[in-house]
């Protein structure tokens, strides 16, 4: 990856983290936990909540729930930076664009 990516995935983490997100190791995906990675398109955010996601306490709507309140928190804190995020479409991960790939098409 480019050094410009390698800067938006250190500047993701940084605002995270100040928000108050505990990050994890990307490497260890079964812990619960926020982890930040580079991607082709950008930066990669994903979300495990704690007992993995389809054990929070045996509800979906819990887990739905919760799902959403991280998404909508971690993309107030990075749009609110000047970043653009974007939902992957994969069970909440989100994905942040670098602000030079964002382009606006006339309908």
């Amino acid at each position: 990856m480019s050094a410009a990516h390698t800067l938006l995935t250190s500047r993701v983490r940084y605002l995270l983290q100040r928000a108050g997100f505990c990050l994890v190791d990307r490497a260890d995906d079964a812990a619960p936990g926020m982890r930040v990675s580079e991607i082709p398109s950008g930066v990669l955010v994903r979300w495990t909540a704690l007992g993995g996601t389809s054990e929070l306490h045996g509800s979906r709507d819990l887990e739905t729930s919760m799902e959403s309140i991280v998404r909508a928190a971690v993309t107030a804190v990075l749009a609110d930076a000047g970043h653009f995020v974007m939902s992957s479409g994969a069970a909440g991960d989100l994905i942040v664009l670098p602000g030079d790939q964002i382009q606006f098409h006339a309908p």
